[in-house]
């Protein structure tokens, strides 16, 4: 039993830490570099139908570079999209884990509780 408590820890403890994500559309403008940084993960569609993915490393006002070494400039971007951490459904994730611990909870003490009655009467 301690064994699955455990485990259920651990893993309740990644889910709360891992936190759920969204693509937010950037508008390609003079000010670009305020919207991407260093260490964001993008999604950039080209011009000419490319779909490239990165972490950025670096951003000039002409061109965005990847940790894949792919450089992108913005003149080459028909859409650009940032991933960002949507609290929404992080908080959405984390209630319904509880709300499923819970609910798991219950259901083992009523089981022990059932368990201890019939052992009691025989």
């Amino acid at each position: 039993m301690r064994g699955q408590t455990l485990t259920s820890a651990v893993l309740v403890m990644c889910l709360l830490v891992s936190s759920c994500t969204s693509l937010k559309v950037v508008q390609i403008s003079d000010n670009i570099t305020s919207d991407i940084h260093e260490g964001d993960r993008v999604k950039i569609v080209t011009k000419d139908g490319r779909d490239v993915e990165f972490k950025v490393v670096s951003v000039t006002s002409e061109d965005v570079t990847g940790d894949n070494q792919q450089v992108i400039r913005f003149s080459d971007v028909a859409k650009l999209e940032k991933e960002e951490v949507s609290a929404v459904k992080t908080a959405g994730l984390t209630g319904g884990i509880v709300l499923g611990l819970v609910g798991l909870l219950f259901i083992i003490v009523a089981a022990v509780g059932v368990g201890a009655m019939l052992a009691g009467g025989l």
